[in-house]
């Protein structure tokens, strides 16, 4: 027998009401009507982003005389280069931008910054192309970062 003051496992609000989300007419969900007009507006906004991807793309191979069959691999190559890096040299480009906002200075000033910490502007410049990041740089970026080189090599790794 379950004590009187123990809340029971099942229970019900019938205050809360859910909206049904349909995608191309298949029911995907419930939301809350708070928010539920949003949602539709960010996936559909989303969708005809990618149709517009899918046309420049298009567009592109055609201008260009490609093959009609490479449109998929391109939108997939940009979809990827779009993505916000979470490895490798460009997830530490990324970081530094990220630093140079947090200190509130400009790409000069946190360019002459970088420089006293034997960071040279061609360094980040290669690191923004993705180009490998010599080990004698992990330590100073980890100084201008604000975090450990541990934290630097396992963002260059890729270790979570």
């Amino acid at each position: 027998m379950v004590p009187l003051n123990e809340p029971l496992p099942w229970e019900i609000d019938p205050e809360k009401a859910y909206v049904p989300l349909f995608c191309e007419g298949d029911l995907v969900g419930y939301c809350n009507p708070e928010y539920a007009t949003e949602l539709v507006d960010v996936m559909n906004e989303q969708e005809k982003l990618l149709k517009a991807l899918h046309l420049a793309c298009s567009d592109f191979i055609r201008k260009t005389k490609g093959d009609p069959q490479q449109v998929e691999e391109l939108v997939q190559k940009y979809i990827q280069r779009a993505e916000r890096p979470k490895s490798g040299p460009r997830a530490i480009a990324l970081l530094l931008a990220e630093r140079q906002k947090q200190l509130g200075v400009s790409p000069q000033e946190f360019l002459k910054f970088c420089d006293t910490y034997r960071v040279a502007s061609q360094d980040i410049k290669n690191m923004c192309a993705g180009r490998e990041v010599p080990p004698d740089l992990i330590a100073p970026l980890a100084r201008i970062l604000g975090i450990t080189v541990e934290q630097v090599q396992d963002v260059l790794d890729g270790i979570d």
